[in-house]
């Protein structure tokens, strides 16, 4: 897949460049809070910006329309009350600034709700699913028991990477032999 350019300028704040085509990303808001945030052109400015649970999604710099949006899902106005709701965001092309370009917007729909049963990775905050001949549960259940923790098939194979990276670096251990130890040392008769 192809880099685009503002993933290498952008990298910290969730962008139109983030997404394939067609993409949508749900995410749980965890706090949202006003920032200063530095732009493309280097001039801070004090923006409204949303942060995830979900690891692997960086921080939503939320414009007006925004949150609007995110206001109309859930009756509220009050950031404080957005904690723990769930968005699904997209791309769409808008008029700005005298041409159309990509940005990202929230879809006018709650996403479906997560099922109890279903059974999050304590790594990234994704929902386990089957991997090879295991279903979720017995993922989660024998990467409790190798890791120590409920991890995804993505993330237990990060960490049997990093695992075995650490192996690699140990020093060997030598035993000394009872031959050894019987060799170097001397009787008085």
């Amino acid at each position: 897949m192809p880099t685009h350019w503002k993933k290498l300028t952008n990298p910290d704040y969730l962008g139109a460049y983030a997404f394939e085509p067609g993409e949508e990303k749900i995410g749980t808001i965890a706090y949202v809070r006003e920032e200063s945030v530095i732009g493309a052109d280097g001039k801070k400015e004090d923006c409204t910006v949303a942060h995830f649970s979900e690891k692997e999604l960086k921080p939503l710099i939320l414009n007006a329309t925004n949150c609007k949006a995110i206001t109309k899902l859930y009756e509220s106005p009050y950031i404080e009350d957005w904690a723990g709701k769930r968005i699904v965001m997209r791309v769409q092309q808008v008029k700005a600034f005298g041409e159309v370009v990509d940005a990202v917007r929230i879809k006018p729909e709650i996403p479906k709700a997560t099922f109890s049963r279903d059974i999050i990775c304590d790594e990234c905050g994704g929902v386990l699913t089957a991997y090879g001949k295991m279903n979720p549960a017995q993922l989660a259940a024998y990467t409790r028991k190798k890791y120590g923790k409920t991890l995804c098939a993505d993330c237990a194979a990060a960490q049997s990477k990093a695992d075995d990276t650490k192996t690699e670096d140990k020093p060997e251990h030598t035993a000394t032999t009872e031959t050894e130890t019987t060799n170097n040392t001397t009787t008085e008769e």
